[in-house]
């Protein structure tokens, strides 16, 4: 089964400078900086949940894919076993999680890391926009 949908090949070896989400309006900027200089935000927006690992002052992108939302099901099912019934990433079981991202057109973003801060993040749309 092919779970890759795109990948963001421009994300390879950004350092994180920042990420910051806000919960009223559903959105995660994750600032980052290319080898070169140049400062790239990445701006999630529709946000329904994200889950960040192994952050530290200095984290380093691998780079970025959106997978299917069967691919994530499969992906991550050891820890939806445990955190669905903690209300992560949702307050509902499999099945109802599945059928929201179904009708929200919720995407999976997987977030891989060089060095430090790895994970995924659900939410609607992402954009790139560079920054001055």
């Amino acid at each position: 089964m092919n779970r890759l949908i795109c990948s963001f090949d421009c994300l390879h070896d950004n350092r994180v400078l920042s990420y910051y989400t806000d919960f009223e309006t559903h959105t995660l900027r994750l600032n980052t900086q290319t080898e070169a200089g140049e400062k790239v935000s990445v701006c999630f927006t529709g946000l329904l949940a994200h889950r960040f690992e192994n952050v530290t002052q200095d984290n380093i992108l691998f780079g970025m894919d959106e997978i299917t939302v069967e691919g994530f099901f499969e992906q991550y099912k050891d820890l939806l076993a445990h955190s669905l019934q903690y209300g992560f990433p949702a307050c509902c079981g499999d099945e109802e999680l599945r059928e929201r991202m179904k009708q929200e057109k919720i995407r999976v973003f997987v977030i891989d890391s060089s060095l430090g801060l790895c994970g995924f993040v659900l939410a609607q749309e992402v954009e790139l926009h560079d920054r001055v």
